[in-house]
Parts: C-alpha cells; sequence; structure tokens
C-alpha cells in the first residue's frame, strides 16, 4: 500500500452559533432515554470526490470556510448541540460552540478507497484509535475535515449518545448540508420545516432521579477487531430465499443478514470456547419514533432508541429459527417492549432468571446490532459539491457489535463489525457467511449515485 496514510491537524477552531442562543433556550431538559443511554461518541465519515482545477489549498480554503459558516447558522436551530451537559437533568446551552478541526492528508483518497481499513478511518476524527466515553465536560458534537492531495475530503462528525441518536445525527446533517448548499448561492436560508429539529422527547419522557443504571456497561477494549462486510443485491435475494420458512415466509433483509452474521459470530465464539454450546442474546435497536402513538417525525432530536431482545439456547440453531426469533423480539418489542422500558427506566430488562445468572457469570454470549440502513445520509448529506461516494461509521469501542447500512448504490448493504480478534479470525473465514458476502471489498466510486429507498426497513 506504500506510505502510511496520515493525517497532520493544521487548525482547531470553536463554531459557535451565528445568533446567540436566547436565555429562555439556556436550559434545555434532557429525557428519560438521554439519562439512561450509554455515553459514547457515534462517529459518521462522509467522504467525497470534489471535481474542480482548483489549487487544494484555495480549495480546502473555499469547503472549510462554506463548512464553519453554514455550521454556525445551523447551530442556533440545534443550539443544544453548542452546549455542555449540566447534569443527569439538563444541557446548559451556553454557546460554547462545536469543535472543528481542519487536517491534511499525507496522501491520496484511493488510498483509503482501494481498502477501506479501520486504521486508516482513525485518521479521519479526532480520536483516533480511541473509543472514548462522553464525560460531563465532553462536547457534544466534534467535526473534521480532512484534505486529500487529490482535492478529495472526508467530513467526521462524532455525536455524543447523551443527546444524539441515528435519526437525530441524520436531522442535523440533513439541515446542515441544505444551509451549506443554501449558503453557497449567497441566498437567505428558509428551510422546510421537516428539516428543522423537534424538541420533543423530554416532555413525553422527563427524566427521573429513580433511573436504574444502565445494566450492560460496555468498557472501551483495545482487543477489538473491525471488518466490513459487502452484500451485493443478487446475494441478498439468495439469502432472503434461504432464511425464509412457514412461520416467516418473507424475512426483510435486514432480518436475513442479521441473521446470517448472528448465527456465523455464535459459531466463532462457541469455537474459541473449546466447543462448548452455548447461549446467546443479541439486542437489536429500535427507532422508536415509530412505535408511540401518535408517531413522532423523524426530526424528533434525541434518543428514541430501546432494544428488542432475542434469544437463543445452548442448541446449534438454524437461520431460519434465527429469523423467527428476531420477528418475534420486534414484535414482542412493538407490543410491549416500550412501556416495558418507561416502566422499568431502564433500556433493557432480561426477564429470565436463568439468562440473566449465565450473563453476569460470563456464561453466554451477549451481541447488539443496530441498522441505518433506511437513514438517508447519502442522499443528506450533499454540501454542494456533490453527494457522499463513501459513507462509514465507528462506534464499535466494544466487540460483539455490529451496524447495517446501505451501500453506496442503494441496491446492497454494508456490514461493519467489531469483535474480539480471536473470534474475528474465525468469523471472517466462515464459508457460509463469504457464500453472501464480500470481506472489504474496495469502494466502487462508479456506483455512488442517489440511493435506492428499496431497501427501507426499520430492523
Amino acid at each position: 500500500m506504500g506510505r502510511a496514510l496520515e493525517v497532520e491537524i493544521v487548525a482547531k477552531e470553536a463554531i459557535k452559533p451565528s445568533y446567540p442562543t436566547p436565555h429562555y433556550l439556556r436550559n434545555f431538559k434532557r429525557s428519560l432515554m438521554d439519562q439512561i443511554n450509554y455515553p459514547m461518541y457515534t462517529t459518521g465519515i462522509f467522504i467525497y470526490k470534489v471535481n474542480d482545477d482548483d489549487d487544494l489549498s484555495v480549495k480546502a480554503g473555499r469547503i472549510s470556510r462554506r463548512l464553519k459558516s453554514s455550521l454556525s447558522e445551523t447551530l442556533t436551530k440545534f443550539y443544544p448541540f453548542a452546549g455542555k451537559v449540566k447534569d443527569d437533568f439538563s444541557i446548559e446551552c451556553n454557546d460554547d460552540g462545536v469543535e472543528f478541526i481542519e487536517g491534511r492528508a499525507n496522501g491520496f483518497l484511493s488510498q483509503y478507497l482501494q481498502e477501506p481499513d479501520h486504521n486508516l478511518l482513525s485518521e479521519f476524527h479526532p480520536f483516533g484509535k480511541e473509543g472514548p466515553v462522553a464525560g460531563k465536560d465532553s462536547p457534544l458534537l466534534i467535526v473534521q475535515a480532512t484534505f486529500f492531495k487529490c482535492g478529495g475530503v472526508a467530513i467526521a462528525t462524532c455525536a455524543s449518545h447523551v443527546l444524539i441518536d441515528g435519526m437525530s445525527l441524520a436531522t442535523f446533517i440533513n439541515c446542515w448540508a441544505a444551509t451549506a448548499r443554501v449558503d453557497d448561492h449567497h441566498q437567505p436560508s428558509k428551510l422546510p420545516a421537516s428539516m428543522l429539529p423537534q424538541y420533543v422527547t423530554a416532555s413525553l419522557f422527563p427524566a427521573s432521579e429513580a433511573v436504574s443504571s444502565y445494566p450492560l456497561r460496555f468498557s472501551p477494549s483495545e482487543r477489538v477487531e473491525f471488518n466490513r462486510f459487502v452484500f451485493d443485491a443478487s446475494k441478498i435475494a439468495q439469502l432472503k430465499a434461504e432464511a425464509a420458512s412457514e412461520i416467516v415466509p418473507r424475512p426483510s433483509t435486514v432480518e436475513a443478514i442479521t441473521a446470517l452474521i448472528w448465527k456465523c459470530t455464535r459459531t466463532a465464539s462457541r469455537s474459541n470456547h473449546g466447543g462448548s454450546p452455548r447461549p446467546s442474546l443479541l439486542l437489536q435497536g429500535a427507532n422508536f419514533r415509530t412505535e408511540l402513538v401518535p408517531p413522532l417525525p423523524d426530526n424528533s432530536v434525541g434518543n428514541c432508541v430501546g432494544y428488542a431482545v432475542a434469544q437463543t439456547g445452548e442448541k446449534e440453531t438454524k437461520l431460519q429459527d434465527l429469523v423467527c426469533e428476531l420477528r418475534r423480539a420486534k414484535e414482542e418489542f412493538s407490543r410491549n417492549g416500550l412501556q416495558t422500558l418507561l416502566e422499568n427506566k431502564c433500556l433493557l430488562t432480561i426477564q429470565d432468571q436463568s439468562i440473566r445468572d449465565k450473563f453476569e457469570s460470563g456464561e453466554i454470549d451477549f451481541f447488539s446490532f443496530t441498522s441505518v440502513v433506511r437513514f438517508p445520509f447519502y442522499q443528506a448529506a450533499d454540501f454542494g459539491w456533490g453527494k457522499p461516494i463513501h459513507v462509514t461509521f465507528l462506534n464499535f469501542v466494544s466487540p460483539n457489535f455490529f451496524m447495517l447500512m446501505a451501500t453506496n448504490d442503494g441496491t446492497g448493504v454494508e456490514a461493519l463489525v467489531s469483535l474480539s480478534p480471536e473470534d474475528m479470525v474465525l468469523f471472517q473465514r466462515n464459508q457460509e457467511l463469504l457464500a453472501f458476502t464480500t470481506l472489504n471489498p474496495p469502494v466502487d466510486v462508479n456506483e455512488a449515485k442517489n440511493v435506492s429507498l428499496g431497501l427501507r426497513s426499520s430492523l
């Protein structure tokens, strides 16, 4: 691959809202979901080819100015993002601002696109290879723009889960990018209401002094191996056909891929535990905006995520059976999960005592996943120089987590998987898995276009 790609930080600046936040908005109330969500950062990285003949320093300066001016204007609407956590119940909207970092890469964008390595991605955001917990004094949002010799740019957004979930980040990116496009034409920013944030979660789910602590703490670990697996449309169709059963005759794309990954991660874990049968739990991240009556709009900002809990016994489980269990857990969450979550004031309750005992003793495998397949990151993130050619995420501070997202052409799915190094070695060689996916192929920039909505699915 030649010389390692490195990034030199050339500037840091606090971007404040373009207008001061009014005093009556300075004390932003957090919701119950904000309280009990794990305080980690989710980093989205948006990669662009910028086709013009300008000198790199001229191009970087122009893009940086547009990003910063539009970010400043956007923060007047997303004013909590420019504040700091005051306590468990509120955010102080003091206009401290969002940290904006500018970097210069010593190489070309093609070095990453040909081999989208996790270690290279760590150069594009301020935390490097660390996965920091978002503490009380940590900023809620950090942005890094990295410019390549070829003129390409990577924009990283590091969003704290103390307030910002995946859909909230998508709403913010959509508004910021639209503001940048308007700013490019020197016109007043008049955006439709659907792009603007709604702050309603705290009134629906007030914070509580009786909140129990998050029951399943993830400790950032250095022993995490990350890999990317791409499922194309034809392989997805084959997988869905194989995953079908009388109980679930038409599994969704996300159900089929999730079941396959779950099956293969269980196999790897069992092999590394001496071949002993092990039960497992899988937490499915569930955006409950659509579960409420009436439903919340997508632009509701705040944590609106619960977890559907699927589980297996010790015996080997068929792909079709795992799909059925995923469907059962999803339907159970839709019926009772949100109410249970609110009543217990906890993101997850393990009702089965035997399962709980095995979890606490380490005798059960624990996995979690989330899907952002339906989130419009490719469509939304056009700042005026075209849609991104690649979008990816980094929030893998612990093993046994995976995320599903759409490919840049909208017809396939990328699975971003983190496991222990020992499990990853076996997982990435699993022939059942490799029959349906490709391990970390180059990013096909020729396929980047408007992403189809055909893969829309919440789980």
